[in-house]
């Protein structure tokens, strides 16, 4: 070892210490067996060494030890003393708690003795009371077997006080259960006495009302007497309502409109009323002086206490049941009857005064009815004027009559040339062609009333004709479009049918209403001598228009009566005039609103016929007004828009359906090749044939010349269509050529539709009174007039249309004239006869030649 120290002291020390040993000699050397001796001799040493060293410190503190000793055996001492003590408490405590448990059963046994004490006492009351309330009951049903069932109802009253406090026990319920038997019995008997006190009976025909004479002597038992004793029961109501149900089916059922039987006659005396029934029922006169009577009956032959509970529940309804079923249903609505108002006002005054005086209920209902009796009066006539529309439409069987229509125009003429004048009669429609010639400056309330007179025929207002140049193609093909526009929309629908447009069509036919134009012979100083001419038509309508005016007439004079004429106290006269003359609004108002369903429901009517009655209907108000009736403008002008509106939607749905058809034509296309050929030839023949039937329809209702409107119409949408269809063919052979000719001369058939006779025309010197018999100027009458053809002035572009077929059926040299000397230029542009040209002929030296004259002229132009 390097230290110099021997391992087995190196070792002892560690031990000693509690360490490791550190030294790496140590922890490298030997372990031999002479070795260990030696280490166990040196920790033996060590622990010999150790041991002294603690026997040598314990030697200074001995002295604490002993005392130590000392204190612990006193402490011991102490907790032996400390024992013997609590368990002497333990024991006092337990003796204690003996004393308590012993002082709490003798409580428990005072209570016990004091609860047997009060409840022998409240037995002894419980046994009294039963004892009293079995005395009671005893009585009771002595009363009752006396018939005595006021008495029992008081000691009933009595005995419910007394029985109040009992216990609720068996005794109790069978205490409560005998006192309701009894109280049920009493309430059978009062009820019983009550009945017959006051006996109502009601049969088949025949109701009665009857009462004791006892009913009003004042020591006398009576319904009083009875009431009181049920509301000493608990309550009277329910008896009460029974009575008052079988009054109410008595009297107040029998007054009701709707009941099977009604009242028809009565009866009254001091102590009763009788009633007759029928199926008829009586006159208001009857039913209102019942009414009084039967209130004085109740105040005179009632007691006091029935009297208020009855009048309260009957009185009201009674009210109500007159005014509603009979003062407002007896209104009289006629003029010559209108005095019974009055009569029937004092009749209601004096009820309303009788129950004034009375202070019973139903004021209310009369003085609401005699404040408000003209305004019932207007609602009377008001539902009067609407049920008249509702039975003109439902009495009507859809018959037609013709009317006429009449236009008056005055003219200026020479009195020179008197044939003159025959020759504008005759040749009345030579102004349709000259629409821009024959125009005439008027004052702005004479182009009122003309626009006016013309928009009630304005078919064709729809129809734009103020272009017939290269644009023609696309007005057409916008005409399905137009047709698309939905009916229920007014301002649409007006606009896109122009109905408010000045079209070229539209002059047409005002110069038409207007005089036709004067012819001089040349003379300057020829005097100028005004005429009026009267040009009359016939078209039909059906049953309803006269009843709508009739109505519309009654009120409007009536409202001139009220207004001029006698004074009644229960109408004002200027609120009363107001109302009736708001009632043709109304009146026209639920006739638009119910002739859509009457007209589309008809198997024989159509948008036709409603056209047709709506604007009859408007020359009639327009009568009225001239005839110094109130003013209806706006009434008129909602009717022509409404009769309007049906011709659009009839015109529409027709529109559709030929433009439907012409659409199998495939725009002319291979017109020779079958079997497109075919589909062509049948598009074309139910075109025709769909206008043609139009024409026999439409004949009977619409006049000559709406007739024709109505067809040119839609002859010109569909001409428009087949010179486009024809204009957008780019080449068009011989064969196809003649195909074309054939098919627009089938279109060109319906020619026959247009031909009209004049209507009738005669004439009026301004200075003769309104009612002279028109002068008829011509001297000798003239030969019957011939059938004139009008299919250019109704189909506007017809000319163009004849045009055409001459250009399908015609050589270059032949249209070459056409244009240069003709009117061709009038209706085609160059371009288009241009095109048709090239359509037609092939390439050549003379087509190239005709095109060149056809385009020189423009320039030369």
């Amino acid at each position: 070892m390097t230290d110099g120290k021997d391992p087995s002291v190196s070792l002892c020390e560690a031990i000693v210490n509690g360490t490791f040993p550190q030294s790496e000699a140590l922890l490298t050397s030997d372990l031999s067996s002479e070795t260990i001796p030696q280490l166990l001799r040196q920790i033996s040493e060590t622990r010999r060494q150790i041991s002294e060293e603690i026997r040598d410190a314990s030697k200074d503190d001995s002295g604490d030890v002993g005392q130590w000793i000392v204190q612990a055996r006193k402490v011991q001492e102490d907790i032996a003393r400390c024992k013997l003590e609590s368990k002497r408490i333990v024991e006092e405590h337990q003796q204690l708690q003996g004393l308590r448990d012993q002082a709490i059963d003798y409580q428990r046994n005072v209570v016990l003795l004091e609860s047997e004490i009060e409840f022998t006492e409240t037995l002894r009351r419980e046994l009294r009371s039963v004892s009293l309330a079995t005395q009671s009951l005893r009585e009771v049903e002595d009363d009752l077997k006396k018939q005595d069932p006021c008495a029992a109802a008081t000691k009933l009253c009595e005995l419910n006080n007394t029985t109040a406090s009992i216990l609720r026990s068996r005794t109790s319920t069978l205490l409560r259960d005998l006192r309701d038997e009894l109280c049920l019995k009493t309430r059978v008997q009062l009820e019983a006495k009550l009945y017959n006190q006051i006996t109502v009976r009601r049969e088949q025909q025949k109701a009665s009302v009857e009462v004791l004479p006892t009913e009003l002597e004042a020591n006398a038992i009576n319904s009083g007497t009875f009431i009181h004793a049920l509301n000493q029961l608990g309550n009277s109501q329910e008896s009460l309502e029974l009575l008052i149900d079988k009054l109410r089916a008595c009297v107040l059922q029998p007054l009701r409109q709707s009941s099977r039987f009604k009242f028809a006659a009565y009866d009254v005396s001091q102590h009763s009323v009788c009633i007759e029934l029928d199926r008829d029922g009586a006159p208001l006169d009857l039913v209102v002086q019942f009414v009084l009577d039967f209130i004085r009956f109740l105040h005179s032959s009632l007691s006091k206490t029935i009297q208020s509970v009855t009048a309260k529940a009957l009185l009201p309804e009674l009210m109500t049941i007159l005014v509603n079923d009979w003062l407002n249903p007896g209104l009289p609505t006629d003029l010559s009857t209108l005095d019974g108002l009055d009569t029937m006002q004092q009749q209601v005054s004096r009820i309303l005064e009788e129950l004034k005086s009375l202070g019973w209920e139903g004021q209310t209902q009369l003085e609401e009815w005699n404040d408000d009796i003209h305004r019932a009066w207007l609602n009377k006539r008001k539902a009067a004027t609407l049920d008249a529309v509702r039975n003109a439409f439902a009495s009507s069987k859809g018959a037609l009559r013709q009317v006429e229509r009449v236009e008056r125009q005055v003219i200026t003429t020479a009195r020179e040339e008197p044939s003159q004048i025959e020759g504008d009669a005759n040749d009345w429609d030579a102004s349709w062609g000259d629409e821009n010639k024959e125009a005439t400056n008027k004052t702005d309330s004479t182009k009122g009333e003309d626009e006016e007179e013309v928009s009630g025929w304005g078919f064709d207002e729809d129809e734009d004709e103020t272009n017939h140049d290269t644009t023609q193609t696309d007005q057409t093909r916008g005409a399905d479009t137009e047709t698309l526009t939905s009916p229920d929309e007014e301002e649409e629908v007006e606009e896109a049918w122009g109905w408010t447009d000045d079209s070229p069509r539209e002059k047409r036919h005002e110069s038409t209403s207007e005089a036709p134009p004067t012819r001089f012979n040349g003379s300057k100083q020829a005097e100028e001598v005004e005429q009026e001419v009267t040009l009359t038509e016939v078209y039909s309508i059906t049953e309803i228009p006269d009843h709508i005016i009739e109505v519309i007439g009654r009120d409007l004079s009536d409202a001139e009566a009220i207004q001029h004429g006698t004074k009644h106290k229960s109408l004002e006269s200027s609120a009363a005039s107001r109302g009736l003359l708001a009632l043709p609004t109304l009146a026209l108002a639920m006739f638009r609103a119910t002739a859509p369903s009457y007209y589309g429901a008809s198997p024989t009517l159509t948008e036709i016929h409603r056209y047709n009655d709506s604007m009859y209907i408007a020359e009639r108000l327009r009568e009225l007004t001239s005839n110094g009736m109130p003013h209806v403008e706006a009434d008129i002008k909602a009717m022509e828009r409404f009769g309007r509106l049906a011709y659009s939607k009839e015109m529409e749905t027709q529109r559709l359906i030929i433009w439907d058809l012409l659409e199998g034509a495939q725009g002319f296309v291979s017109c020779t090749q079958p079997p497109y050929a075919q589909e062509i030839e049948n598009a074309v023949s139910a075109v025709v044939d769909r206008i043609r039937t139009l024409y026999r329809d439409w004949k009977p209702v619409l006049s000559t010349s709406a007739l024709m409107q109505s067809l040119g119409s839609l002859l010109t949408m569909v001409i428009a269509k087949i010179i486009s269809s024809i204009e957008d063919m780019d080449d068009i052979s011989e064969p196809e050529s003649q195909r074309l000719t054939a098919l627009c001369q089938q279109i060109a058939s319906l020619d026959d539709l247009f031909l009209s006779t004049p209507p009738i025309a005669s004439r009026r010197d301004p200075s003769q009174g309104p009612h002279e018999p028109d002068l008829d100027l011509d001297s000798e009458p003239g030969p019957p007039q011939e059938p004139v053809p009008m299919t250019a002035v109704y189909v506007a572009n017809w000319l163009r249309f004849q045009y055409l077929i001459n250009i399908l059926e015609s050589s270059l040299v032949d249209i070459k004239y056409l244009w240069t000397e003709g009117e061709l230029s009038l209706e085609f542009s160059d371009d288009e006869v241009v095109d048709l040209i090239k359509a037609l002929f092939a390439e050549s030296t003379h087509r190239r030649s005709a095109i060149a004259a056809i385009r020189g002229s423009r320039q030369s132009r």
